[in-house]
């Protein structure tokens, strides 16, 4: 039987953070999070900065950049580190742009070993305690770990292992662009929502925000504290 993953293994936060926000109208991944005003893809990337040995964020935005790698380490207690503080956060450019999160994900998984835990930018309510257990749901047995949310999974919202690489890149050298266009090359271990509501009873983790309603919604809940 393979170990579950745990403590010690190596796990990467992995943002990606492209998309143009046309429904947004402005850069969503820059919206100010109350209640200290900072940039939506920072405040996504602290949620789960706890779980990670180190921070990889695909972005073609040099603004997005700049905000991830002011990331306050002060008061941030990591369960991982291993790191030097100065190495913890990497900002990347697609290494082929136009192709969507699937590219972003190849972007990350070509420089990390072991699992990269995936999310968006721009989803506000990312629950660590959600993560977590996704991570230690991964073992040798899978190379993917996707949650399923009322029957849709939520690649987004995941963890790839390197290992999913070579799969990865033949979908994109076959002008595929669906983050799941790889998955019957792999092992996928599909996790169902209900466990992940001892963590998160509403499942926002799974919320983002694409359009000034739902930013306005996100808003006035983080304001709640």
């Amino acid at each position: 039987m393979a170990s579950r993953c745990g403590r010690d293994a190596e796990l990467t936060l992995l943002i990606v953070a492209g998309g143009n926000s046309r429904r947004m109208g402005d850069d969503k991944l820059m919206l100010p999070v109350p209640p200290n005003g900072i940039p939506l893809v920072r405040h996504v990337a602290e949620l789960l900065l706890p779980l990670a040995t180190k921070v990889v964020v695909v972005a073609n935005d040099p603004d997005v950049c700049t905000a991830v790698r002011a990331i306050g380490l002060d008061g941030i207690e990591r369960e991982q580190d291993r790191v030097h503080d100065g190495d913890l956060v990497s900002c990347l450019v697609d290494d082929a742009p136009g192709n969507g999160p699937l590219g972003g994900l190849a972007t990350g998984l070509r420089r990390i070993d072991g699992w990269a835990l995936t999310v968006a930018g721009d989803m506000p309510f990312l629950s660590a305690a959600t993560c977590r257990y996704l991570f230690h749901s991964s073992d040798g047995g899978c190379d993917a770990v996707v949650p399923v949310l009322e029957g849709q999974f939520q690649p987004l919202h995941a963890l790839y292992n390197r290992r999913c690489l070579p799969a990865v890149e033949k979908a994109l050298s076959a002008g595929l662009r669906r983050m799941d266009s790889f998955w019957n090359e792999v092992r996928v271990r599909p996790i169902p929502a209900d466990p992940l509501r001892a963590f998160d009873p509403d499942l926002r983790t799974f919320t983002n925000v694409n359009t000034p309603t739902e930013w306005e919604e996100a808003r006035a809940l983080l304001s709640q504290g």
